[in-house]
């Protein structure tokens, strides 16, 4: 379990008038927070003459049997040939905090029995301390799709935390609905929760997840129905297909009966209409992902330039990005969901362009890019990469600018079907600043109603508070800038 804690071994000043050694602990037991910080201490008396006098404090994990040794240190010397394998290269004391009257040891471990046992001239005593890690479901993901069978959609809830919870779903009306949760550990030893429940689509009302600790989420029916993904085009092109060989075949019989002008017309439309009906709905995005990754490719990066984005991309970018609550994201992470939109906020140098550009580069070279084992694109059939630190006119307008997509997509409308119609395409904004009032008002509208696009917008701190506080910190996620190292 990741996680860190500090324990502290705290020298007090006590009176020399005290004969009796003795060890106490701040308090017998500490709870934290899986990925965040907690102290814990203990102290002894009477004080010493020297920091370093004869004084041995060694920390133990004594839930297994036998007991680990955590970190001993012996008259201001580590003694790491008695530690514990799972501790080594993980703790850290900083001995010169210890001349002042303080020990910290830090290291990542899970929840367990702690004990600190000190030894001086005086004499030796301990004390246990217990410390319990819990990891709260704070990120409810909702998801919504229709059932395969019957007017039902199907509404689930997901979250990582620990311990293992149970999901309470409940209706507008209060109402406990029955739904079927399970749970499956980590690779973190979290436990990852699902819940789900059927309701009918036609049903106006609003449904609630909430985990054991009380984090939730709501569903908005019917005003959250999903909007048909183009994949279902598959379906919609057979039985248009169907009707139209159907057409077909009738004007063929009027053909053979009659072998007039209009049933030859009949048969010549119906023919023109399949041909139109595939390539238009089939198609659609096909073409448009290849005209696009050609125009990406016309203005690929230089070798030099390639080779740090790359570097970047796998040794400094792994280390930087975090969600809004300091955890680690991986690459993969930077891909929305369908319907999804996330924000990557950072400060000027911390690679947030360089970040589009890998994205950009590892879907128009696919497997043969250097970052595709850590970042796979292939759920993205489209991605419109959009320079947005040099828009003049509105959303619309310079994406078919900046890509030239007027020789692919004529009308605003056709452009706006594309990016709401389907799940598979990622519009990219790269360096979004507010303040543009064409762009800013069509963005707002996009964002309202943009079905399942996926959606990635890059900015620096404070420059859209009104988009931010728009996507949430649960779509939030961070872009340090480098830590130089002394």
């Amino acid at each position: 379990m990741d996680w860190a804690f500090v324990l502290v071994l705290q020298i007090m000043i006590q009176p020399s008038l005290s004969v009796l050694f003795t060890v106490e602990a701040e308090q017998p037991q500490y709870i934290a927070e899986f990925g965040g910080e907690v102290v814990m201490g203990c102290r002894f008396q009477p004080k010493l003459l020297s920091p370093n006098d004869n004084l041995m404090v060694t920390w133990q994990r004594v839930t297994s049997s036998p007991a680990w040794e955590v970190y001993r240190i012996d008259n201001g010397v580590e003694q790491s040939a008695s530690q514990h394998p799972d501790y080594q290269g993980r703790v850290k004391l900083f001995t010169k905090e210890l001349a002042n009257g303080w020990a910290k040891l830090l290291r990542m471990n899970d929840s367990g029995t702690y004990q600190c046992l000190v030894k001086t001239r005086e004499g030796a005593d301990y004390k246990k301390i217990t410390l319990s890690v819990t990891a709260p479901y704070r990120t409810v993901t909702k998801h919504i799709q229709k059932a395969a069978e019957g007017n039902e959609v199907l509404l689930t809830c997901q979250s990582e935390g620990y311990p293992e919870s149970s999901v309470i779903w409940q209706d507008a009306h209060l109402q406990t609905i029955e739904a079927r949760t399970i749970a499956a550990p980590t690779p973190d030893q979290l436990f990852k929760v699902t819940s789900e429940i059927r309701v009918p689509s036609s049903e106006r009302n609003n449904y609630t997840c909430t985990f054991k600790d009380g984090h939730s989420a709501t569903f908005h029916i019917p005003d959250e129905m999903p909007v048909p993904d183009v994949k279902h085009d598959g379906l919609i092109v057979l039985f248009s297909i169907g009707v139209i060989l159907l057409v077909i075949i009738v004007a063929v019989l009027m053909f053979r009966r009659r072998k007039g002008n209009h049933s030859i017309l009949y048969l010549f439309v119906a023919l023109k209409l399949v041909n139109f009906k595939i390539c238009t709905v089939a198609d659609r995005n096909h073409n448009l992902g290849a005209f696009v990754k050609a125009h990406y490719s016309n203005s690929s990066f230089s070798s030099d330039a390639r080779r740090r984005m790359e570097a970047f991309g796998a040794e400094e970018l792994p280390q930087r990005l975090q969600n809004s609550e300091g955890k680690p994201v991986n690459l993969q992470g930077l891909l929305p969901e369908a319907g999804e939109t996330l924000f990557l906020e950072g400060p000027p140098g911390s690679g947030k362009t360089y970040v589009a550009h890998i994205l950009v580069s590892s879907w128009t070279e696919g497997p043969k890019h250097a970052l595709s084992h850590v970042l796979d694109l292939n759920t993205v059939r489209v991605l419109l990469y959009v320079d947005c630190s040099i828009v003049k006119r509105d959303l619309f307008q310079e994406t078919a600018d900046q890509l030239s997509l007027t020789k692919k997509i004529s009308t605003e409308d056709e452009l706006r079907t594309v990016l709401t119609r389907s799940g598979e395409v990622l519009l990219l904004l790269d360096g979004y600043r507010e303040g543009n009032q064409h762009f800013d008002e069509s963005l707002k509208r996009f964002l309202s109603q943009k079905g399942r696009c996926r959606v990635l917008v890059t900015a620096r701190p404070g420059d859209c508070p009104t988009f931010r506080d728009t996507v949430g910190t649960e779509k939030l996620l961070e872009l340090k800038t480098q830590t130089v190292k002394y």
